[in-house]
């Protein structure tokens, strides 16, 4: 099923689209549904690591791989015990089958904690 004509949708979800911890290289965090979209209100991104860690944020088409050509962020150095909000992905569209991808380069040190609404 195609993504829903937005003048056509019945309902409109909001809530948390992923909560996780990431581990080491690139991570899948959140793909929108079957015939569904989704808005992203938030995108956290927090170290609870005592080191910083280096992470990238990626918004992959449906068709699409984890190959450069789709980072919001690059290498960006998130310090020991710090969290940052992904301003660069509030009020971001994602069509059926996209996909939100984190690659953090320290596992299971780097949590994740998606907002939005999806609608259907």
């Amino acid at each position: 099923m195609a993504t829903p004509n937005l003048s056509a949708i019945t309902t409109v979800t909001p809530g948390i689209l992923a909560s996780a911890q990431m581990a080491s290289g690139d991570n899948t965090v959140y793909t929108v549904p079957a015939g569904k979209a989704a808005k992203l209100a938030t995108v956290t991104l927090t170290n609870t690591g005592a080191s910083a860690v280096v992470v990238s944020v990626s918004l992959i088409p449906s068709a699409g791989a984890v190959d450069g050509t789709h980072k919001v962020v690059s290498g960006y150095s998130l310090a020991a015990n710090d969290s940052t909000t992904v301003s660069e992905l509030a009020g971001a569209w994602l069509g059926d089958g996209d996909k939100l991808s984190v690659n953090a380069a320290t596992g299971a040190v780097v949590d994740v904690a998606v907002t939005g609404l999806v609608f259907a």
